[in-house]
């Protein structure tokens, strides 16, 4: 560990510390700190020989972090971005005068349901906050809360562990969509209309196994699957044209079917229903600002009609 006082360490090297990791390039996290690449090196070879580690490995053009600096940057990140939120909000936040920046993790689906209502929001009641949307793999979210690249992040509920607190938002149900005049008729497919159709999937995990896929496997349920994306939005354009059939949310079906570009066909199972929540790091439960966030993206999401039958 360290070779020296813990309190005689320059703060500053943790921050050149924090974005090394964020960036995993030094030519990079120099730009973002308007630092030479130079000067980061310099910083870094501080930090080496205070941690007594080498932090970072580089292998190729990624700087990528060794399991002490990973330890390192969990605890520290955090609290770095609410000293830099805390000194940019002149220690009190003021939805009305802050220019607080949200991360947010949001598929492309529930940017078409939420979006314009957090943005409407915004523009009437902080007009100077900015957010910045970021999609993410089931597997990043965690990384992504810790090292503070995310504030908050919507989806289904999984086992994020005891750092990662939740609340639920709405309720929506996996449906399927066809083109108008597609073979499948009926308003529910059969067992062999489903076995014999190719399928428009979504995936948001990197293991390619997508929230109907786990549920279908669980269930028994086997299906040709065509293309998986992790653009949900998609899905649509590419059944438009094609014998495809796609599988997607109820709420973002019921758009393109009123435009009447498309048809709801649902599935021979009985329940394909799912919960999104709102997640964050414990670490920001109590935290001015994020609590303002999550109380308007809370706020939006109760204004969403109720699902229907």
């Amino acid at each position: 560990m360290s070779k020296t006082n813990p309190a005689n360490i320059d703060l500053n090297l943790l921050i050149i510390l924090d974005t090394i990791f964020s960036e995993k390039n030094l030519t990079q996290a120099g730009k973002k700190l308007f630092m030479t690449q130079s000067a980061v090196s310099h910083a870094l070879s501080k930090l080496r020989h205070h941690f007594n580690d080498r932090l970072f490995v580089r292998q190729g053009n990624i700087m990528e972090p060794t399991p002490l600096c990973k330890k390192i940057q969990a605890n520290i990140s955090p609290s770095l971005k609410q000293i830099i939120h805390s000194i940019a909000d002149s220690g009190e936040f003021q939805p009305d005068s802050s220019k607080r920046v949200f991360s947010l993790g949001l598929s492309d689906y529930l940017c078409k349901l939420l979006l314009p209502g957090i943005l409407h929001e915004l523009e009437t009641k902080a007009p100077d906050i900015s957010i910045r949307i970021i999609q993410t793999t089931y597997e990043q979210r965690i990384e992504m809360l810790q090292n503070g690249k995310l504030d908050i992040f919507l989806g289904c509920p999984r086992d994020y562990g005891g750092g990662v607190l939740k609340e639920k938002l709405f309720e929506d149900r996996e449906v399927c969509v066809v083109r108008n005049g597609h073979p499948i008729k009926g308003k529910v497919m059969n067992e062999a209309e489903m076995a014999n159709s190719e399928f428009a999937a979504l995936s948001l995990s990197e293991t390619g196994l997508g929230f109907l896929e786990d549920y279908l496997y669980r269930k028994g349920v086997q299906r040709k699957i065509k293309i998986v994306l992790q653009q949900e939005t998609v899905i649509p354009s590419l059944v438009e044209n094609s014998d495809l059939v796609g599988s997607i949310a109820q709420r973002l079906a019921e758009i393109y079917a009123d435009k009447g570009r498309l048809r709801i066909v649902r599935m021979p199972l009985k329940n394909t229903d799912f919960e999104v929540f709102q997640h964050w790091h414990s670490v920001n439960d109590d935290d001015p600002a994020q609590k303002w966030m999550r109380t308007l993206i809370r706020n939006v999401a109760a204004t969403l009609p109720a699902l229907g039958l």
